[in-house]
C-alpha cells in the first residue's frame, strides 16, 4: 500500500477522472473515503498522518492500493480485493485517531468502484447533483499527456460507417494468445463482425483495412506494448472505441490507459458479458 500526502492533486485527479469516465473498468476495486470538517486546522490534521500510517500498514501491508491524505481534509484509500467489512473497520479506527487528536468530526463512506463509481466521483468533487458528470478534459491542465514521438503514423483515416454490410458492429481483437482469440471468436460469432491480430504490427494494417468500430487491445503484446498501439490509434482515429485487456488490473494500468484515450479496461480472465457491454452500447 503506497501512502501519499501533501500536494498529489495531479495523480488523484487522474484516478478520479478515470473512474468517472468508465466505472466498469474498476472491477475488484473499492475506495474508503473519509471527509473531515473543513473548519479544522491543517497542521493538526497533518499531525495525524504519522499516527494513521502504522494502522494502514498493519491492515493493508500486502494489499495492492494507494491512499491519499489531501489538504482539503479528505482521505481517499483505493484498494483491490478488500472486503467492505475490513475497510469499515480500518475507517472507524482512522476516524477515532483523528477525533482524539483534533476533535474534528468526520464522515465515512465505502464505494465499490465498478458499481458505485459515479456516486464516489460526485462526492469526492463535491457534486451532489446526480445529473452532473465528470469530464477528464475539465482537468487536462493538471496533468500532461505522454510523449508520442516515434510511434508509427499513416495519416488520417477515411470516414467510416458504424456498421458493415450485414449491419453488425466491426470488432478487432488484438491478442497474442491463440486460446483467447479462439474463445472470443467463438463466443462473439453471432454478435459482431470480428477479425483478430496477434501482434501490434499486424493490428496497424488491420485497423487501416478493416476500419473497426471497436478494438479490444491486449496491453502485453510480443512486439510492442499495447499502450503504444493505443497512442497510435488516438492520433490517427481518435473517435475509435478502444478497450484495453490485461491480467494486471492495477491502479496505474487502469488510470493511465483511460487517461491516454481508452474507452474502457477489462481484467483477464474476462466474461463474454463484459465484451458485449461495449459492443451493444456501440450498436445502440
Amino acid at each position: 500500500m503506497d501512502i501519499q500526502s501533501g500536494k498529489k492533486d495531479k495523480r488523484l485527479v487522474q484516478i478520479i477522472t478515470s473512474i468517472g469516465k468508465t466505472p466498469l473498468s474498476w472491477q475488484d476495486w473499492r475506495c474508503l473515503h473519509i471527509e473531515l470538517d473543513e473548519e479544522g486546522d491543517k497542521a493538526s490534521f497533518s499531525g495525524c498522518i504519522p499516527l494513521i500510517q502504522p494502522l494502514l500498514q498493519s491492515y493493508f501491508k500486502e494489499i495492492e492500493g494507494e491512499v491519499f491524505f489531501c489538504e482539503n481534509f479528505q482521505i481517499h484509500l483505493f484498494c483491490k480485493n478488500v472486503s467492505k467489512r475490513a475497510l469499515a473497520q480500518a475507517g472507524e479506527q482512522i476516524r477515532h485517531i483523528i477525533e482524539d487528536e483534533t476533535s474534528l468530526s468526520s464522515a465515512l463512506a465505502i464505494y465499490d468502484l465498478e458499481q458505485e463509481g459515479p456516486l464516489y466521483v460526485r462526492r469526492a468533487l463535491k457534486q451532489e447533483d446526480e445529473s452532473l458528470s465528470v469530464s477528464a478534459s475539465a482537468y487536462a491542465d493538471l496533468y500532461a499527456f505522454p510523449d508520442e514521438k516515434g510511434a508509427p503514423d499513416i495519416g488520417t483515416f477515411a470516414v467510416k460507417t458504424n456498421k458493415n454490410r450485414q449491419g453488425q458492429t466491426r470488432v478487432l481483437l488484438v491478442e497474442d494468445d491463440p486460446v483467447t482469440r479462439w474463445m472470443v471468436r467463438k463466443s462473439l460469432k453471432h454478435d459482431c463482425d470480428l477479425v483478430t491480430a496477434a501482434t501490434a504490427n499486424k493490428s496497424f494494417s488491420k485497423i487501416h483495412s478493416f476500419q473497426p468500430d471497436i478494438v479490444f487491445l491486449d496491453i502485453d503484446l510480443p512486439d510492442k506494448n499495447g499502450r503504444e498501439v493505443l497512442s497510435w490509434i488516438m492520433r490517427n482515429d481518435p473517435g475509435l472505441c478502444v478497450v484495453m485487456f490485461s491480467s494486471n488490473n492495477n491502479l496505474d494500468n487502469i488510470a493511465e490507459a483511460l487517461e491516454e484515450g481508452a474507452s474502457g479496461f477489462i481484467a483477464k480472465p474476462f466474461l463474454k458479458e463484459q465484451l458485449l457491454h461495449y459492443i451493444q452500447n456501440h450498436s445502440g
